[in-house]
């Protein structure tokens, strides 16, 4: 398919228990496929690639009256990059947050934790990620205020038991050295609008609440 045709879409999905709410129901689990091609059904099209991503509710659960420890302990990945963010005492975000993002300590009731963005090889090269990052603010952004990730390559990180993703992303040809990795692909963040917050060395951050010119630069129309 020439490029100047490419058909994209994102599909969303999560499920949600039909039972007396705890506090896993304040966490959503999503994983978006990205196809290529013009089926309506995309069991039809091509797979591109595919994000996984977590939304917390922080406020629903404040609400309820559950404990936001809790909360972020329910994933060990989570709750690990959590006790840096976010102040468990104050219920609320910490420092290096809020003096980046002032307007988080009203109005931050849910934010969200990307876990994964792949893209195939096939595909890279083409801007692709950045419109499905822009794609997932669009979607979430108007309840969600924040989103951050880890700038960590994948070829670093995969588990053993997604062997059969880590040879459809052909990551034994991705840079070796871990540090180069790392710098290179936190800069490519940054070329979506994210964001390194003094203080908060690990994550890298963006806020749909700010103007950000970078991301509003992200052309969903350009490949």
């Amino acid at each position: 398919m020439e490029d100047d045709f490419l058909s994209l879409n994102l599909e969303y999905k999560f499920s949600s228990f039909l039972g007396s709410r705890g506090v896993d129901d304040c966490i959503k689990e999503f994983k978006a496929v990205l196809y290529s091609g013009p089926f309506a059904e995309n069991s039809e099209n091509e797979y591109v690639g595919e994000m996984i991503f977590k939304i917390l509710c922080l406020d629903q659960a404040k609400d309820e009256g559950m404990d936001l420890y809790e909360l972020f302990d329910n994933d060990e990945y989570t709750f690990r990059h959590a006790q840096s963010y976010y102040n468990f005492s104050k219920r609320n975000f910490a420092t290096p947050l809020l003096k980046a993002y002032p307007e988080l300590e009203w109005d931050g009731g849910k934010i969200c934790i990307i876990e994964t963005i792949a893209i195939i090889p096939k595909y890279r090269g083409k801007g692709i990620g950045s419109k499905a990052f822009k794609d997932l603010v669009w979607n979430f952004g108007d309840n969600c205020s924040l989103f951050m990730l880890q700038p960590y390559p994948l070829q670093f990180e995969l588990e053993e038991n997604r062997r059969e993703f880590k040879q459809k992303l052909d990551l034994e040809n991705f840079e070796k050295n871990e540090k180069k990795a790392t710098a290179s692909l936190t800069k490519y963040y940054h070329s979506w609008g994210f964001e390194k917050i003094k203080g908060l060395s690990d994550l890298l951050f963006y806020c749909s609440l700010y103007k950000n010119d970078t991301f509003d630069s992200i052309d969903m129309d350009d490949y």
